[in-house]
């Protein structure tokens, strides 16, 4: 080391940045702004009020006012109420059934205690389960685990060595050692940890409800922390040292709901902290507003995930409003479909603009393509959208990059403009941070980066912003907060307004642009919204070269909205006088415009004829005249694409593209007609260098996510190699395939591309075929050039359609009331089928599917129950995100849907449902080129076709043997594809429904028609058999049938049964009435019987009656050893009797065999051979009756821990009711 260097500091200030955003310079002018008297609200997967920097304010105040679960997945049912009688009872019975001892010194003036069960396993994120899952497995399960297997395989080799193998005793004690090494090793290996399971109990002390968590799984209340809810106390506590998980609680609807309010993820921990964290002892680690407190909004369900729902996300704006918090930062967000409606959308424009709540929301995370702006952040109107970008100061702090590059975005920050027409993003921010993450991760702290930490960066100066503004009196509202940062913030560079919006947010200068108009602040609470009614927009976006042939002309709207604070006098006096400047040439609009209180409309118009190829932005900006200084009012955004022409053969090629840093280049296409796919080359040119190249291609259809038609793939290409991107399209809309290097390669890259598009165009683009028409036909066609065709229809999945059973409808409860004090109401729908065999299911609501933010109903969620009310799954808007594997047997859906209106749910409580199971193989429909292809099984086609050319394809039915197990009204549905290539097979193909018609009915040859006499026969047994089940219905007594049927074993049968039904029976009479029954029964001839396995010359009643012999003859047996099994005497040898007659007579692997081998092995002491056995049958009838006999076994074995896990899963796999929403 050189002795004379010198060493620099650290850059913390690249950590959690603030100097880029103006932050820093404003708290040093004026500390006392430091985000007191300003309530965040963060919607996010939770936050950890243990976590570093958060627990107190500069000014002493506790950072967070109130920690709320809105998705419901902390809750727990303590709707079951238990009394004390008197004072001097301190003891009850909890929901586990473990005997709860309550402290003398709580105080319950009623006496009920409202109780209720939690598995931990259910309220804390995957790393925590396992990490507890390994550490119980290695310091408990595992070294009392090892030494049993040891030493059962070491008591089997000694047993091995003196059994005598012509002993059933000794063959029965070795198939127990044997069972002994089996099950250990099968439990060892196959051990899934239940966890604990705690005891929730909820009081009222008299003056507010208190709840208490059972963390010593013993009973013993008086060691674990009550707790009153967190608003009131501020009390949180963790499970055990070893989770380090944080809980609090909530307690609703009069005792009847214990929330335990944990965190999903160590998102929202990360964005607090980067708004708001507070850190004494070391300021540098700050958050952005380090006086600001704090509500903390869990909206990412646990059970999907930490997907935000609907309703967790209505739940989240009633509690913002109830808290009064000045601002809410959600670093969330989904593709949408369209713009600015919506249920949720609704209720977050209700908090800005009826509340004066300001919501930074992120722009999201899926560019570098145009309009892939996440909703809400780029697609409401009243939110402020963030994009994320990096400085050289986080490069060189958080990112440890050996060399800083000038600021950029991000690789994959969302890009505007939004599907409507507007900017989708407004502002830009740092979008990286180390800071404080949850207690549970063991980190005190994370790098993250992402739009969702560019927006608490926002959040956090503009409530530096708020701060200040509160304190100074001055009046504000979040649309004019929102035009004042557009209107201060300052360019990234060279990078466009699609990218960094209007720009890096810059708190100082807005604030002093705010101060410098607070003698004037008319406009303080007024918010203008711009509106291009007939394209029902809030811009002007052309994409389509048809909208722009020739100069258009837009008729736009202005209306000025007031905030819920305004006067009548405001409005009545509001006039203004504007300046209307367009920022290009080819954009036309009048020069002035008068503004009053109501909508004004104006005309401008775009003359596109003579841009370049490419995209290109301009805006409308209307300034005040009477205040030319500051910034615009308003904006008319207006985006124009114009496509670069395709070569002759449809090609595109960019012999060198130079990409530099930060640098993405963008190509558009206006697709050819009948173009199916693109395929995209990209080359690298360098000779030595390697090249991490991101292609994204994307096109935007009317109403559909951005998601539904892109492709973004990263290449890493070494010198001079090359590789391809296949791309399904759209004809007539324009695509975009841009590229970029990943923002933080440190060389320039040197590539060419070459994009050319390809025309396999069906008919149809859906396929629909129901099997009763036999064939169907497709036409395929090559618009331009010759292409290979060899086309594959193929099912994958077993559709079918569920009708609910039972609906309810009915009011929620306090946390789900707006407002404005309307009651928000679920329809809850049950649905309930059958699995025939172990398959992959997916539930998907048809009618909401793929709505989240759009959708006009306030959430929808689903959960699916086992036949038990075992809570197996849950899914929501997303059904291709939501899928199990499920085993054979009974299951229960329930499907809750929200709304304000009832009426709009009554009309859904009808509404039907898909379950999508996979098959277990798929089925291929045979495809030929002529109709009489039809007539011949496994045709195929495969050909190369001509421009302009059709080619028919017809495609035959499936076999009626591969669709056997399918009901008639089932769907069967895949996929169709028509190219040669495999690589275009997987990623261009098309839906494919098959509804299952009738199916077929086939005749069976009946036996000739018997004699009169047989006749009789069959009538005399029929009556026996009728007068025998009036025994079971109490009509007839024994005593009734005794004379005529004394000597028939199905009679004598029935004799046993009520006699061993009866307590005080003996043994030495249930044998006489089973020595009774094997006189009347020849059992070598019933051995004989049942080994032939078919005799030509035997009458059918003959096998009738041998049958019905062995029936009666097995029940006997199995009665008798049923027993001697429960009896106290010694009577093992009878039962070894019992034991070899039935082997004679049963399969071995018989279910009624198995049963009574179980008894058999218990009443000989064999429990690892009765375990085997009963696992086999839990297998098969997994009750609760069943886990209960192997939880004896094991404790009969001496193996506890065994017990005492399987005791655990008995109390999560057979609830009491189903769970909560």
């Amino acid at each position: 080391m050189d002795d004379g260097q010198v060493w620099d500091d650290f850059p913390f200030h690249g950590l959690v940045p603030k100097r880029e955003t103006g932050a820093e310079r404003f708290l040093s002018r004026y500390p006392q702004h430091d985000g007191t008297g300003v309530v965040i609200a963060i919607f996010d997967t939770g936050v950890d009020p243990g976590a570093p920097g958060l627990q107190k304010t500069p000014g002493g105040q506790p950072k967070f006012v109130d920690l709320i679960d809105a998705t419901g997945s902390g809750d727990v049912d303590t709707s079951t109420v238990v009394r004390t009688e008197d004072c001097e009872e301190r003891e009850i019975q909890g929901h586990t059934g473990r005997v709860l001892k309550i402290p003398d010194e709580w105080k319950n003036p009623t006496g009920e205690w409202h109780v209720g069960s939690k598995a931990l396993f259910e309220l804390v994120p995957t790393v925590v389960r396992t990490r507890l899952e390994d550490h119980y497995r290695k310091k408990t399960w595992d070294p009392v685990h090892t030494r049993l297997v040891k030493n059962a395989m070491e008591e089997l080799s000694k047993f091995e060595k003196k059994c005598d193998t012509t002993s059933l005793d000794d063959k029965m004690e070795l198939q127990d050692h044997q069972a002994k090494v089996d099950v250990l090793n099968a439990l060892g290996s196959k051990v899934s940890l239940a966890g604990p399971v705690y005891d929730c109990v909820v009081f009222h002390d008299g003056t507010s409800w208190s709840g208490v968590v059972d963390t010593s799984e013993s009973g013993d209340l008086g060691s674990c922390v009550l707790m009153k809810p967190f608003k009131e106390s501020g009390q949180f506590h963790t499970f055990g040292d070893l989770d380090q998980m944080n809980y609090s609680l909530n307690i609703y609807e009069n005792g009847n709901v214990l929330s335990i309010v944990t965190t999903g993820g160590s998102h929202g921990t990360h964005v607090a902290s980067i708004a708001a964290a507070y850190f004494p002892e070391e300021p540098e680690k700050n958050g952005v507003a380090p006086g600001a407190q704090l509500l903390g909004v869990k909206i990412g369900d646990s059970r999907l995930n930490t997907m935000e729902t609907a309703r967790s996300l209505i739940r989240a704006s009633i509690a913002a409003v109830d808290a009064k918090v000045d601002m809410v930062n959600f670093s969330y967000g989904e593709a949408s479909h369209w713009t600015d409606s919506g249920a949720v959308l609704e209720n977050f424009m209700e908090l800005v603009e009826k509340h004066n709540v300001v919501f930074v929301s992120s722009a999201g995370n899926n560019g570098p393509a145009l309009s892939t702006v996440g909703c809400p952040g780029g697609n409401t109107s009243s939110l402020i959208g963030v994009a994320a970008y990096v400085s050289p100061d986080m490069m060189a702090a958080e990112y440890s990059l050996p060399q800083k590059k000038p600021p950029q975005p991000y690789t994959w920050s969302s890009r505007g403009p939004s599907a409507d027409g507007d900017t989708g993003v407004c502002i830009t921010a740092p979008g990286g941070a180390v800071t404080s993450v949850p207690n549970w991760t063991l980190q005190r702290s994370q790098l993250m980066n992402g739009t969702s930490m560019s927006s608490p960066n926002a959040c956090g100066c503009i409530a530096l912003l708020l701060s200040a503004l509160k304190t100074e009196g001055i009046a504000y509202s979040p649309a004019y907060i929102k035009r004042e940062l557009q209107n201060a913030a300052k360019p990234l560079g060279p990078h466009d307004v699609f990218s960094a919006g209007y720009g890096v947010i810059q708190v100082d200068k807005t604030f002093e642009a705010i101060k410098d108009q607070s003698s004037d602040c008319s406009l303080a609470n007024v918010q203008f919204k711009v509106s291009v009614p007939t394209m029902r927009a809030r811009g002007i976006y052309l994409r389509e070269p048809h909208q722009f042939q020739r100069p258009t002309c837009f008729s736009v709207v202005v209306s000025p909205h007031f905030s819920e604070s305004s006067v009548p006098q405001e409005k009545l006096s509001f006039e203004l006088r504007l300046a209307l400047v367009s920022s290009e040439s080819w954009l036309h609009t009048p020069q002035h415009l008068v503004m009053w209180n109501g909508s004004r409309q104006f005309i401008v118009e775009v003359n596109a004829s003579s841009l370049e190829e490419g995209v290109h932005y301009a805006e409308v900006c209307a300034y005040r005249t009477s205040s030319t200084g500051s910034g615009p009012l308003f904006r008319v955004p207006v985006t124009v694409i114009v496509p670069n022409q395709l070569q002759s053969d449809r090609r595109f090629a960019v012999p060198s593209l130079h990409l530099s840093k930060g640098k993405v280049s963008r190509n558009f296409f206006h697709v050819p007609r009948g173009s199916t796919w693109a395929e995209i080359e990209v080359r690298n040119d360098s000779k030595d260098c390697k090249a991490r190249i991101t292609v994204h291609a994307l096109q935007l259809l009317p109403e559909t996510a951005f998601r539904e038609h892109q492709a973004i793939e990263m290449f890493s290409l070494e010198p001079e190699c090359s590789s391809s991107l296949i791309v399904p399209i759209e004809d007539n809309h324009t695509l975009e395939v841009c590229y970029t290097q990943y923002w933080s390669e440190t060389k320039d890259a040197l590539i060419s591309t070459v994009t050319k598009f390809h025309s396999l165009f069906p008919s149809s683009l859906e396929l629909n075929f129901h099997s009763s028409f036999c064939w169907t036909r497709l036409d395929v066609t090559s618009m331009f050039g010759h292409e290979e065709l060899s086309p594959e229809f193929r099912l994958t999945h077993h559709v079918m359609p569920k009708r609910p059973k039972s609906h309810l409808l009915r009011p929620l409860g306090e946390r789900d009331t707006l407002p404005c004090g309307n009651h928000i109401y679920e329809l809850l729908l049950t649905y309930s089928f059958h699995v025939n065999r172990s398959a992959e299911i997916r539930p998907n609501v048809c009618l909401l599917s793929d709505m989240l933010y759009e959708c006009p109903y306030g959430g929808q969620m689903w959960m699916l129950f086992d036949q038990n009310k075992q809570f197996l799954f849950a899914g929501d808007a997303y059904p291709s995100q939501y899928s199990k594997t499920l085993d054979k047997g009974e299951y229960v859906l329930k499907l809750q849907i929200c709304s304000e209106s009832k009426s709009k749910l009554e009309s859904l409580k009808d509404m039907p449902i898909l379950l999508e199971m996979k098959l277990s193989s798929s089925i291929s429909l045979d495809v030929g080129s002529v109709r009489l292809d039809t007539f011949n099984a496994g045709s195929k086609v495969s050909k190369t076709t001509s421009p302009l050319k059709t080619v028919p394809l017809y495609i035959s039915a499936a076999n009626d043997d591969k669709v056997k197990n399918i009901h008639p009204g089932d769907m069967l549905a895949g996929k169709f594809s028509l190219a040669r290539s495999d690589k275009v097979k997987k990623k261009v193909s098309y839906p494919l429904y098959y509804s299952i018609g009738p199916k077929s009915v086939r005749g069976s040859s009946n036996d000739p028609k018997k004699p009169s006499q047989l006749k009789s026969d069959e009538y005399e047994k029929a009556l026996k058999d009728w007068k025998l089940r009036c025994l079971k219905w109490g009509v007839l007594e024994l005593c009734d049938l005794e004379e005529k049927y004394a000597d028939d074993v199905t009679f004598l049968l029935a004799q046993l049964k009520e006699l061993e039904s009866k307590p005080e029976s003996k043994h030495a009479d249930i044998k006489d009435l089973v020595s009774k029954i094997l006189s009347k029964v020849d059992m070598k001839e019933i051995l004989a019987h049942s080994g032939t396995k078919t005799d030509l010359c035997s009458q059918g009643s003959q096998h009738s009656e041998m049958d019905e012999m062995k029936s009666v003859l097995v029940e006997a047996l199995l009665l008798e050893g049923a027993v001697i099994c429960k009896s106290e005497e010694d009577l093992l040898s009878r039962l070894t009797e019992i034991y070899v007659d039935l082997h004679k007579l049963l399969e071995q692997k018989d279910e009624k065999l198995r049963s009574f081998q179980i008894d058999y092995a218990k009443a000989h002491k064999h429990y690892s051979l009765a375990l085997k056995l009963l696992q086999e049958e839990v297998s098969l009838s997994p009750t609760k009756a069943n886990e209960q006999k192997v939880i004896e076994f094991c404790r009969l074995n001496g193996w506890n821990h065994c017990a005492e896990n399987k005791e655990k899963w008995l109390l999560r796999k057979y609830p009491v009711d189903y769970q909560l929403f």
